[in-house]
């Protein structure tokens, strides 16, 4: 299977584009389906990288407290954490008279742009608890167009198409996050938060010209019978999600059941990949543009890291791989609490703060590449977005607990005492890697594979 560069991606579209207008659908072309949810995926990373790197900085510079960028990273989490609860509208709800998919992603995409419009007017120091609202609702809408872009994407991404396809996916979403986080901590350094908040309105208009210019979904038909029976559908779906779930995981052997569990825990050592990396960074000294470098630089090795852990699982073993990446997290993460400790935050080298920022982005990419790929094993093929989806799920409820408690201790205690108790709660995780098994099928009853039928 051959790599396809962006570069021949533009050269096939400039080559079509003597086609008439009403032809210009991405999704019509292997090269347009590439792009089309690269480009999808870096709306994505946009206000993902905002809100969790960006924003962090911002609020430290204008004074807020760490307890509180910790419930603020905390909430902003919670709609990730919980979007398999909705999940199942998008699947069931189609809207094909009003262009289908698209119309859930241009919806979302134009609820964030209005989200980020008012955060903007809003003061982060006197009104945190309206800033912490508006974000998580911005993300309430993000996490909705997440599910719409995947639900278009295994529905259009041929088997043949589908490596390369993640691969713009997942690139494109780490581009976003640059986006979001370095670049517009440079602007809001060289120009103020107005236009910060202007720079990622445009950046997400953009997008949102893009879809509804030249993507359509292939099951948007303007001339669609109406569906009677809506709400007994709905019910009966609905019904049938939780019946498949269930069973998905908990009636297909241990593997699913310890899966469960390692999904709410810490996915290695995580303080140095959230808020207490973002609030670390200000307090340590750091401008606006030495942040946004940094952040630019730690993305690109959480790129990288993601695809060396992939490799790597695939030759050695994804078990193997994942617990020794676990334990890898942890020494970028001692070694700055060892330098805390002894000689202050604001003494340790420069050169030492970069080295393990940045060697714990590419080893915790690594961390969560390999550990995707354990949830793939243990998830049921007749209901894979939906449970892979409620993977996904717990660990970003894990990511939320641990940004909560992080902050608290940070407040209350210091740096050096969140990184060694981030690094200490990696050995329960590490109990149960050596018991983690793929699911294991079982027979069906009849009406366990109508249900099944019905949410498919």
């Amino acid at each position: 299977m051959c790599f396809t560069s962006p570069t021949t991606i533009l050269k096939d579209l400039h080559h079509n584009k003597k086609k008439p207008l009403r032809s210009k659908n991405l999704l019509d072309t292997t090269n347009g389906r590439f792009l089309t949810f690269g480009l999808l995926y870096i709306s994505e990373g946009i206000p993902y990288g905002f809100t969790s790197t960006a924003m962090v900085a911002i609020m430290r510079k204008q004074g807020l407290n760490l307890e509180q960028i910790g419930v603020f990273v905390a909430a902003l989490f919670l709609p990730w954490a919980f979007k398999w609860a909705w999940a199942p509208l998008i699947d069931l709800i189609k809207l094909p008279r009003i262009g289908g998919r698209k119309a859930w992603i241009v919806f979302c995409t134009v609820m964030m742009i209005i989200t980020v419009a008012i955060t903007g007017l809003i003061d982060f120091a006197e009104n945190f608890h309206l800033v912490l609202m508006m974000v998580v609702l911005n993300n309430v809408f993000c996490a909705t167009q997440d599910v719409a872009i995947d639900s278009l994407a295994v529905n259009t991404l041929r088997e043949e198409e589908r490596g390369r396809g993640n691969g713009f996916m997942f690139g494109g979403q780490y581009l976003g996050i640059a986006l979001g986080g370095g670049v517009a901590i440079f602007v809001y350094g060289q120009f103020g938060i107005e236009t910060t908040m202007t720079y990622i309105s445009g950046m997400l208009l953009m997008t949102l010209l893009f879809v509804l210019f030249f993507v359509k979904d292939p099951e948007a038909n303007p001339n669609a019978p109406r569906e009677p029976g809506l709400g007994s559908k709905l019910i009966q779906n609905l019904v049938a999600f939780v019946k498949t779930t269930y069973d998905s995981f908990w009636r297909s052997g241990p593997g699913p059941k310890l899966g469960t569990l390692l999904a709410l825990l810490p996915m290695g050592t995580m303080a140095l990949a959230y808020a207490t990396l973002g609030t670390l960074q200000v307090d340590y000294g750091l401008d606006e543009n030495q942040i946004a470098a940094l952040t630019i630089y730690n993305t690109i090795a959480s790129g990288a890291g993601c695809l060396v852990g992939g490799w790597l699982g695939d030759r050695y073993g994804l078990k193997r791989t994942l617990f020794v990446t676990y334990i890898l997290t942890a020494l970028p993460t001692l070694l700055l609490a060892t330098q805390i400790q002894q000689l202050g935050l604001a003494a340790v080298p420069a050169a030492l703060l970069y080295g393990a920022i940045i060697g714990h982005g590419l080893l915790y990419g690594m961390c969560f590449g390999v550990c995707s790929a354990v949830f793939m094993g243990m998830t049921n093929p007749a209901v894979a977005a939906t449970q892979f989806t409620a993977y996904m799920g717990m660990k970003n409820l894990a990511i939320s607990f641990a940004n909560y408690w992080q902050g608290s201790v940070a407040e209350s205690y210091n740096y050096s005492t969140v990184l060694y108790l981030d690094s200490l709660f990696i050995l329960v995780p590490l109990m149960i890697i050596p018991f983690l098994r793929n699911r294991e099928p079982k027979q069906l009853s009849a009406k366990d594979e109508a249900l099944i039928e019905i949410s498919t």
